[in-house]
């Protein structure tokens, strides 16, 4: 299938896709419409990889430098929190990089990130940040406040504080450039007067 989809668009190869997906229906034969129909879509299981992950301590025991993740043994469990955290989220920075990088794509390479600074210390959320920078992503990104490690790796950065006052909630948006403190975006209103007006 997914030889396919790369195809540009004909007949045969509408074709083809039909009877790939007839196989899959049929490998779930006698099993629920539901489940038949899940086995024939879930896209996920038109590829196969494998994660291994690398730790300093890994080699400092002498034992190999790569250990594999699976349902049997993950080498994760032996890291802290933030490196756990940093070794998650790599493979997922990596396949967004190459759908970026290897698509002809030009726009914004945007990213969705929820808590950018939670469980990493200093020195694994500079090493995040840097990724970010030099793979040239577009983040979007929440955290609690704006801290001093954060100002100074992202350059150049767009806050939107959330204020509440009662039931109410606002959002103001600030840029920062780098250096200094935040300036608030203000947007003129002011319409236009022709040059000759009065």
């Amino acid at each position: 299938m997914v030889e396919l989809i790369a195809r540009p668009p004909a007949d045969d190869t509408f074709e083809a896709m039909y009877e790939a997906l007839r196989r899959r229906m049929k490998e779930k034969t006698g099993e629920p419409w539901a489940e038949r129909v899940a086995h024939t879509f879930d896209y996920r299981t038109w590829y196969e990889w494998t994660i291994s992950v690398t730790h300093s301590s890994f080699e400092a025991a002498g034992k190999e430098k790569f250990r594999e993740i699976s349902v049997r043994s993950n080498p994760l469990e032996g890291l802290s929190t933030g490196e756990r955290r940093l070794a998650t989220m790599l493979p997922l920075l990596a396949a967004a990089w190459s759908m970026y990088s290897t698509s002809g794509y030009t726009g914004p390479r945007l990213l969705s990130i929820d808590e950018i600074d939670a469980a990493f210390d200093e020195a694994n959320l500079r090493k995040v940040l840097a990724l970010l920078r030099s793979w040239n992503f577009d983040v979007l990104a929440t955290a609690p406040d704006m801290t001093p490690l954060i100002k100074r790796e992202t350059e150049r950065a767009m806050i939107h504080q959330v204020l509440t006052s009662g039931r109410r909630r606002i959002t103001v948006p600030w840029l920062w450039h780098g250096h200094g403190e935040p300036q608030p975006l203000t947007l003129d209103l002011t319409p236009a007067q022709p040059e000759d007006a009065p």
